[in-house]
């Protein structure tokens, strides 16, 4: 018991610096996009964030079956190839803050979808943490979302978010069912190539590989580090969160992306940090413990008993569902 306390703290853990990282990556992406393609931006990240995973590949000491390989490459499609596109394709419409925001609607998202596909349970407690950390984000970002001449309720930037979001929310939920099969240091190279794929058919469509050689030395340093500690280091250290607790208690560490963005881009780029910023946190931190302080059964436990059942065609019991696994990749 103690062990797989230690390992949903380690998981909390991994998924807030995932979320660190991520909303830091988000300020290095914005200075590299003011002066270069974003498709040229996204492949690049993505293809040093392959080199950096690939190599754990070789140690891995159980390979996915060619079925469920298929089904791990279109889980990275969606998360590192199609959504990052959509996103970049709506922020012509909308502003950043305003698809922040509708992006931390994930927790919420992805809590649904795990309750609707029979991955999980929805408790008014999980709900009340995800409407709180979504209203922290929403007070935080009050001044930005504020700021413009004109306000309107949903424009086509946000429904193209919304849409790359329920993406997102599936992926949180179909992913760390495929993790109770194999390991994180397995899944997320792989996924990174669907992703790589998606990203370099999309920049060599729209002409954007022409740009790469267009890059400057800071360019590259700012690439580098999406690529490293924004890139791999968010997938690897995301779904190893997912991999050790459920996914809708995980989900809920998305809201701490806009905030640490926000704080890196006072730090970085010399922006105020606001009272509503600071509240917003707190928010957003009360939002964490209510999802996150919940009990239930850890991924580990189920992993184990898996383990201890042998063969991997036992894994339909080790889900926390009425619905077994097979029904994952129909």
């Amino acid at each position: 018991m103690t062990i797989l306390r230690s390992a949903t703290g380690l998981a909390a853990l991994a998924a807030t610096l995932s979320s660190i990282a991520n909303g830091a990556q988000l300020v290095a992406t914005r200075f590299v996009v003011q002066q270069n393609d974003p498709l040229a931006v996204a492949l690049l990240r993505y293809a040093i964030a392959f080199a950096c995973l690939a190599p754990l590949l070789r140690n891995s000491s159980r390979w996915p079956t060619r079925r469920d390989c298929a089904i791990i490459l279109v889980l990275g499609a969606i998360v590192a190839g199609i959504c990052p596109w959509l996103l970049t394709l709506s922020m012509q419409y909308t502003t950043a803050s305003r698809g922040a925001l509708i992006i931390c609607t994930s927790p919420l998202l992805t809590l649904a979808a795990a309750a609707l596909l029979g991955y999980g349970k929805c408790t008014v407690r999980r709900l009340a943490g995800a409407l709180c950390a979504l209203l922290g984000v929403l007070v935080g970002l009050s001044d930005r979302l504020l700021a413009g001449t004109s306000w309107s309720f949903i424009n086509l930037g946000d429904a193209v978010v919304l849409f790359a979001t329920i993406l997102l929310a599936l992926f949180n939920v179909y992913a760390g069912a495929m993790l109770l099969r194999y390991r994180a240091t397995t899944i997320v190279p792989i996924a990174s190539i669907g992703g790589l794929i998606v990203l370099f058919g999309l920049a060599a469509a729209h002409g954007s590989l022409k740009a790469i050689p267009l890059l400057t030395g800071p360019d590259w340093l700012a690439l580098f580090f999406c690529g490293t500690a924004g890139g791999a280091g968010v997938l690897l250290l995301w779904s190893w969160a997912i991999e050790h607790a459920s996914a809708g208690r995980v989900a809920i560490f998305v809201t701490a992306a806009p905030m640490s963005a926000a704080i890196t881009g006072a730090i970085v780029l010399s922006e105020p940090v606001t009272t509503q910023l600071i509240a917003g946190t707190a928010l957003i931190i009360a939002g964490i413990y209510l999802v996150y302080g919940s009990t239930e059964t850890a991924p580990l436990k189920r992993r184990a008993d898996l383990d201890r059942g042998g063969a991997a065609s036992s894994a339909p019991s080790a889900i926390p569902s009425s619905r077994p696994l097979r029904k994952f990749g129909q």
